[in-house]
């Protein structure tokens, strides 16, 4: 198969391998090249703490022992002279630090430094020391090497000078031995970490591919997903059964949609077409009675259609809001006329006063004339209409006395689709009032529900604020 660049395969080896190069070259700066520099650097961080030390317990009684031990641990020579040069305590390998004091010209120089930078003085210095032969009394080999010497001057009742004089040991050596370890070393982890990125790849993309697999046959037939090994590739597997089950059941839903749908469509046509016809063919039927069956079934039509073409808007967020005062009290009687001349059924409107609400009139009107329409045709004999002022909000009720909802249907209602097992062409209606109220009422951010008793009805509410910022909405 070949290696996408984009693909996980390449990127996990691929990063695995930038991060171990990576610190391979911090290894091989601060281990090569960088080596020195640190040597030199913690020989003097010793040397000074080791100073501060002697400085602070010069009066001690076994400060002679503890130079002893600190010359022999850090391989340093010690040495201390009073004001006149004359040694003091010296460690037994102090001979170089004993002859700088001897040395009346090299003793007065370093004791000059330290002066000059607060009474404490570290350099670096090149060293030749000549071996001489016993017996010939002359020079027979010469040694040159890289020292740290440390002056300080001890300053009390009688001053007191610490030498300190420790040899920078060559690293070429150590360097060279590094060199070659850490070669070694980088081809080794360059290709472990190849081959290990490739086996952690090989293992993460194993499951994620056959998600990718049943993934590709989502919403063309029913498949479950079982990927396992890593917590996020469950939960991921997880997410993606419950997107299928919940994608099988909108499909369910859209199926019945559409089944109630054609079924409400075909029985207005047929009676439309039917009654039109039998007018057309039989003179004596064409009369009023006839004429007013085509009339309501044509408004039957445009009802359901209309609510198709709302349920459309607002699924797809095209439903804006346009807020603004109105009296809502007087809208609800406006309505609640309009509904009185076209059917039998008795409406009571019980109020107090009118109240003002900020909302978007039209489709508050339209929450409310889908309720209403909905609680006459499942009511026996009447309805009422309840306002109700409640601190800051307008409670509206809308109260049937019909069969009433059971309560295993009162949370579905809402649903999108969803159509009570008791619907029948006598209750018309496309099914999905209840639904486009909620939509309206969400974008309201209004409270709402319903109350109901089996064969005693149902109570629908909702409530609006009456101080509603039109701004902050």
């Amino acid at each position: 198969m070949k290696l996408n660049r984009k693909s996980i395969r390449f990127k996990i080896p691929f990063y695995l391998f930038v991060f171990v190069i990576v610190m391979l070259l911090l290894l091989w700066i601060m281990e090569i090249f960088l080596l020195d520099s640190i040597y030199k650097s913690i020989k003097t961080d010793a040397i000074l703490n080791a100073g501060n030390y002697i400085s602070d317990n010069i009066t001690n009684p076994d400060i002679g022992e503890y130079i002893n031990q600190l010359a022999i641990t850090n391989d340093v020579c010690i040495a201390v002279a009073d004001e006149n040069g004359t040694p003091i305590y010296w460690s037994s390998s102090s001979s170089q630090c004993v002859r700088e004091i001897t040395t009346t010209n090299r003793f007065m120089e370093r004791i000059s430094l330290a002066y000059q930078n607060d009474n404490t003085y570290v350099q670096e210095v090149q060293t030749t020391e000549y071996i001489e032969d016993i017996k010939l009394d002359i020079p027979i080999s010469i040694r040159s090497y890289n020292e740290i010497q440390y002056t300080h001057i001890i300053e009390g009742a009688s001053n007191y000078y610490l030498f300190m004089n420790s040899t920078i040991s060559p690293i070429n050596a150590t360097v060279d031995t590094l060199k070659t370890i850490l070669t070694i070393v980088t081809i080794s982890m360059s290709i472990i970490a190849i081959l290990l990125g490739l086996y952690i790849s090989r293992k993460i993309i194993a499951p994620i591919r056959q998600l990718n697999t049943s993934a590709k046959k989502l919403g063309k037939e029913d498949v479950h997903f079982s990927g396992k090994g890593y917590l996020e590739i469950e939960e991921l597997s997880s997410t993606l059964n419950q997107a299928n089950k919940d994608l099988h059941q909108v499909e369910k839903l859209r199926n019945e949609l559409i089944s109630n749908i054609s079924h409400d469509l075909r029985t207005p046509l047929t009676m439309i077409s039917g009654y039109a016809e039998m007018m057309r063919d039989l003179p004596d039927e064409n009369n009023e009675e006839n004429l007013n069956v085509i009339i309501n079934e044509t408004k039957y039509l445009s009802r359901l259609v209309n609510d198709v073409l709302d349920l459309s808007k607002l699924q797809a967020g095209a439903q804006k809001l346009e807020e603004k005062r109105f009296d809502l009290t007087q809208m609800l009687l406006d309505m609640i006329e309009r509904v009185r001349s076209l059917s039998d059924i008795q409406i009571d409107f019980i109020y107090d006063k009118h109240f003002d609400v900020i909302a978007d009139e039209m489709k508050i009107s339209q929450v409310f004339y889908n309720i209403l329409n909905n609680a006459i045709h499942y009511t026996k004999d009447k309805v009422i209409v309840r306002q109700i002022l409640k601190k800051d909000t307008i409670r509206i009720e809308i109260q049937d006395f019909g069969e009433g909802i059971e309560e295993s249907e009162i949370d579905k209602i809402w649903q999108c689709y969803y159509r009570s097992a008791n619907h029948s062409r006598q209750i018309s209606g496309s099914g999905l009032g209840l639904y486009i109220c909620k939509q309206i009422l969400d974008l309201h951010h209004a409270t709402y529900g319903v109350t109901s008793r089996l064969h005693e009805g149902s109570t629908f509410y909702f409530e609006l604020n009456m101080k509603k910022d039109v701004a902050s909405s």
